[in-house]
C-alpha cells in the first residue's frame, strides 16, 4: 500500500498526531521535512505545512509531486460552525474556499472527500466514543475570530467546520488524482469570539502589532488561557482518534477510487 500523507498546519497539531503515530525516520522531500512511520502495511508521512492556504498549498504541492501517495489527509484543529463541544470530531464530506471577510463569497473550487475512507474515519470515532460532526468544511485565507463572522459564514455556506488549509491541500490532491480526507477536532465554537485578532500575527512585523493589541486588551489574557485549554482538549482528542486509527485494519480505509 502506498504511503498516506497527513498534513497539519502547526507543530502543536502535528505533535498531537505524532503522539499517536510513532515515526522512526525523517526525510526531506523537495525541501520539506517529513516524519515517516509504519504500522502493518500502512506507511504514514506526517508533514507540517504552516498556517494558511498559501503555505499549505505550497508544501502539499512539493511533497505530492515528489512522492507517490494513496491518500491525502488534512488534520488539526477547526472551528465548529454548528452546535458542538470542544474536542468533537469534524469529518469532511467536501471542502471549498471562502473569501472576503464581512462580505463572504464561496469560490468555485469544491473538492469531494472520499466516501469510503470517510466511513472508516467515522467508525474509528465511534470506537473511541468521540462525537463526530459530518459535513462540508470551508477554508478561509484569514483567521475568522469574531462570532458574528462565524455565524455569517454558517448562513452563507451551511458548512459544518472552518479551517484555513484543507481547501488548498484538497486542490493539490485533486490535481494529482488522489483521494482526500479531512478529520479535525473542534478547538473553538461558532458563538464565541477568539481573544484577539490573530491575523495581526500573520502579517509582516505582525508580532509587534499583535503584542500591542494584547497589551492594550488585558482581558485578552483570560481569553488566551481559555483558548489554550480548549486547544489542549482538541489535541488530546486528536491523539485519541489517531491512536485508534493506527490500530484499525488498513482495509477499512481503501479509497473508493
Amino acid at each position: 500500500m502506498n504511503p498516506i500523507a497527513i498534513f497539519a498546519a502547526t507543530r502543536w497539531e502535528l505533535q498531537a498526531v505524532r503522539r499517536a503515530l510513532a515515526t522512526d525516520r525523517v526525510a526531506t522531500i523537495a525541501g520539506i521535512r517529513c516524519h515517516i512511520g509504519q504500522r502493518g502495511d500502512r506507511t504514514y508521512w506526517l508533514i507540517q505545512t504552516g498556517v494558511g492556504p498559501a503555505a499549505a498549498g505550497t508544501v502539499a504541492g512539493r511533497v505530492l509531486k515528489a512522492q507517490a501517495m494513496s491518500l491525502v489527509m488534512s488534520t488539526g484543529f477547526a472551528c465548529a460552525l454548528v452546535p458542538a463541544q470542544v474536542g468533537d470530531l469534524i469529518v469532511g464530506t467536501a471542502v471549498s474556499s471562502v473569501d472576503g471577510e464581512g462580505t463572504w463569497t464561496m469560490r468555485d473550487d469544491r473538492v469531494l472527500c472520499d466516501e469510503a475512507v470517510r466511513t472508516g474515519l467515522l467508525a474509528v470515532a465511534q470506537d473511541v466514543g468521540l462525537v463526530a460532526r459530518v459535513g462540508t468544511v470551508v477554508s478561509s485565507g484569514t483567521v475568522v475570530w469574531q462570532a458574528e463572522e462565524k455565524r455569517r459564514l454558517r448562513r452563507l455556506t451551511d458548512a459544518t467546520g472552518l479551517d484555513m488549509e484543507s481547501a488548498a491541500v484538497a486542490a493539490v490532491a485533486q490535481e494529482g488524482g488522489l483521494p482526500m480526507a479531512i478529520v479535525r477536532t473542534v478547538s473553538d465554537l461558532v458563538d464565541e469570539d477568539l481573544p484577539l485578532d490573530f491575523n495581526l500575527f500573520l502579517r509582516p512585523t505582525g508580532w509587534i502589532k499583535g503584542m500591542q493589541a494584547l497589551i492594550g486588551r488585558p482581558s485578552s489574557i483570560e481569553g488566551l488561557n481559555r483558548l489554550r485549554k480548549q486547544s489542549r482538549v482538541a489535541a488530546g482528542r486528536l491523539t485519541e482518534w489517531f491512536q485508534r486509527y493506527a490500530e484499525t485494519d488498513s482495509e477499512s480505509f481503501r479509497p473508493s477510487r
